[in-house]
């Protein structure tokens, strides 16, 4: 396997459930632009379109990574999902937003007042995290960046009025719920790495511009969970809610 032949390593692992076992070392990514091009020869080889986008980072601050989700992956809670059509389920509880309108690709970067003004919507998301690497955690993180940054499927509530709403919202630390068959899984300390994950929008929209990609508006772009990463080994029930925003479910057969 080359670099070149990544992106259709990934896109025969979608279409025909296989793993790909082994990377060897000349087939890494050798940057984040290889990985992000990468990214979009996946979604154009599946002959899909955008769904929806994952942002995140590690920190406030911190530099942010994100990466399309394939319109076939995304679901509207709530959802009913064949656990067998992951390699494994990871879940994780998010805020996700969706613009007002098209924002197009510019020579001037867009400003933090200017992308939060461009915002309509706001809404609850569950994110399966998944891989098409047999070694996963294990492998290199530009070849995990250019595999969807490890997104398995998207399950979406039901938007929200940014307008107003964002006032009172804690987007730091919401009263949130997280359950499996009834079994919590909310951590002591829950919270997104990245703190107000509305500053990830900002670079998200600059992000799109540099490579020449019109933002849509029917895109859910889920920003970073604030419960980690629960595996899930099993059939049964994952239901969600966040205060100010609703329930989001998806259970796996």
């Amino acid at each position: 396997m080359t670099r070149n032949d990544l992106a259709q390593y990934l896109i025969d692992a979608r279409r025909e459930h296989r793993v790909i076992d082994a990377l060897p070392a000349e087939a890494l990514p050798p940057d984040a632009a290889t990985a992000y091009a990468i990214q979009q020869k996946v979604i154009a080889g599946l002959g899909t379109t955008t769904g929806a986008w994952k942002i995140g980072a590690r920190s406030p601050g911190g530099e942010a990574a994100g990466a399309p989700i394939p319109a076939t992956a995304v679901y509207e809670s709530p959802a009913r999902l064949e656990r067998g059509m992951f390699f494994r389920v990871l879940i994780e509880l998010e805020i996700a937003f969706r613009f007002g309108h098209a924002i197009a690709p510019r020579s001037e970067a867009y400003a933090r007042d200017e992308v939060l003004s461009l915002l309509g919507a706001v809404l609850p998301t569950i994110e399966i995290v998944d891989s098409r690497f047999g070694g996963w955690p294990n492998v290199a993180p530009l070849a995990q960046l250019a595999d969807a940054q490890n997104n398995g499927a998207l399950v979406t509530g039901h938007p929200v009025s940014y307008s107003g709403f964002a006032r009172t919202f804690d987007f730091v630390a919401p009263e949130l719920e997280l359950s499996f068959d009834g079994r919590s899984l909310v951590p002591e300390a829950p919270g997104n790495p990245a703190g107000d994950p509305r500053e990830l929008l900002v670079w998200f929209v600059n992000h799109c511009a540099a490579m020449g990609i019109t933002i849509e508006p029917g895109w859910t772009v889920t920003t970073g969970s604030y419960v980690g990463a629960h595996r899930i080994e099993g059939p049964g029930a994952v239901h969600a809610h966040i205060d100010g925003l609703g329930d989001v479910e998806v259970s796996f057969l």
